[in-house]
Formats: structure tokens, C-alpha cells, sequence
């Protein structure tokens, strides 16, 4: 049975994709002009990383408030508290206005389906915003089985590769821009920290922590090599009628 969306992440967790080199490339692919209207899925110090490095304007959402509180002390620390808006808000209801942000990030967080992210979120997208997005995917020439079935299971649905998965958001009114997957080596770092991070969580949180223990223990029962990693998908709002692009520009 499929895990429920947002998949549990602890929020004091590292989170893939979100250093400072990732966010330049999202911001020269999106050609943002200082200043954008950046929403974060999922409140975590990326947040931090987009108004420094990008001067953007930032608001950060989460529905736990623990993962608020933790970014609000980075951000106290950092001496930009005021910079940033936090909001603690419910997944199915947004409260934003139609085209409010140049860029919607998620990332290293499986907020929901990637079709249904990408269905929902297009509304508060500005014409040419852009959206960043997590999610598994498959790759290699033999991908272990186990592995497809363990995250078959946990997704509800069949692991997509990476064109695949760029194809999935192209359907609901995305030009398709790049993809990223993280390599073995990078993927046995995060889940080595990611370790060490749910020893300290708090008891109710128990039941994700199990869920979390039993993906590391598959990604190491097999060596690593499973053939399943996750992605950072980017792509930018297109309109209806637009003619494709004479070449993937970045529009």
C-alpha cells in the first residue's frame, strides 16, 4: 500500500538537491533575473540558500510545525528571519493566488505524486515560472527487482525513468527543461546521515521512522547498486497553443 504524501521526511534531515551549486543551475535554466518569486515546499535552510544566493523572495510552507520552528532558529541565526515568509498550511489546499511565483521548488521531498503535483501546482505558477520537483525514478539497464517492487509499493505506482518522468509533467502544461538523479556514491552519503538524523527523533513520529529504516536497509541489502535513485525534475509553464521551441533554451 502507498505511503501517505508528503512522504515523511524528518525536518532536521539534509535534503538532496537543495546546496547552493543546484539552486544556481535551477536559477541560470530558469534565467530568473534577481528577485523571484520563490515558493518552498516543504520548509527546510534551502530556503536560506534562495534569498542569499538568489535574492529571492521566499516563502517556505510546511504542515508540520516542527519543520517551521527548525527553520525559523537557522534563519534567527542567519540574521534573515524577517527576510523569509513561513507558513504552516494543510497539502490539500494551498492559499495562494493563480500565478504568484516565478518558481516552485520541492526538494528532496516526495510531496505527492508527481502527476498531481504538477496538475495542482501549475496554477500558481506566473506564465514561464518554473517548477522544480523530487521524485524516485529507475535507472541502468537491470534495475533489481526488489527494488522496483519495494518502491512500486511505497508510490503506488511503477518507477518511471527519466524521460519518463519528464514526459509525466510535459501532459499537464510543462515544457520539460532538464533532470537530475543523484549518483551511488552521493546516495549512500545522504542515507549514511539520514541514519545518524532518526536516532533523534521523537516518538511519535515511530511509525515514519520505521518506514524510513526499512528504505535504507533495502538500498544496503542490495550494495547500493539497485538501479532506482531520485531526480530533480525542472520544467517551465507553457501555455495553451504555445508552439514548441525552436530549441530547448530555456524558453
Amino acid at each position: 500500500m502507498a505511503d501517505a504524501f508528503p512522504i515523511y521526511l524528518p525536518p532536521d534531515a539534509r535534503r538532496l538537491f537543495s546546496s547552493e551549486a543546484t539552486l544556481l543551475r535551477i536559477a541560470r535554466t530558469a534565467h530568473w533575473a534577481p528577485g523571484p518569486r520563490i515558493l518552498e515546499l516543504g520548509a527546510s535552510p534551502a530556503a536560506g540558500l534562495l534569498f542569499t544566493t538568489l535574492k529571492a523572495s521566499v516563502t517556505a510552507v510546511d504542515s508540520d510545525p516542527r519543520a517551521l520552528e527548525l527553520l525559523k532558529d537557522r534563519l534567527k541565526a542567519a540574521g534573515i528571519q524577517d527576510r523569509i515568509a513561513l507558513k504552516q498550511i494543510a497539502w490539500n489546499g494551498l492559499p495562494f493566488a493563480d500565478h504568484e511565483f516565478d518558481g516552485i521548488v520541492g526538494l528532496g521531498r516526495l510531496i505527492a505524486p508527481l502527476d498531481t503535483a504538477a496538475a495542482g501546482l501549475r496554477r500558481y505558477l506566473a506564465p514561464k515560472g518554473r517548477l522544480a520537483l523530487t521524485w524516485p525514478v529507475r535507472v541502468g539497464r537491470k534495475p533489481v527487482q526488489a527494488a522496483l517492487d519495494y518502491w512500486q509499493a511505497r508510490l503506488g505506482q511503477p518507477l518511471l525513468l527519466p524521460r519518463e518522468a519528464l514526459m509525466s509533467v510535459e501532459r499537464h502544461g510543462y515544457e520539460p527543461e532538464t533532470i537530475e538523479t543523484v549518483g551511488e556514491a552521493e546516495l549512500d552519503e545522504y542515507y549514511a546521515e539520514l541514519e545518524t538524523v532518526l536516532d533523534r527523533q521523537p516518538p511519535e513520529s515511530a511509525a515514519q521512522v520505521k518506514a524510513m529504516r526499512e528504505e535504507i536497509a533495502m538500498h544496503r541489502t542490495i550494495g547500493g547498486r539497485t538501479g532506482v535513485t531520485i531526480a530533480l525534475v525542472v520544467a517551465r509553464r507553457k501555455e495553451p497553443g504555445e508552439r514548441p521551441p525552436a530549441s530547448r533554451d530555456g524558453g
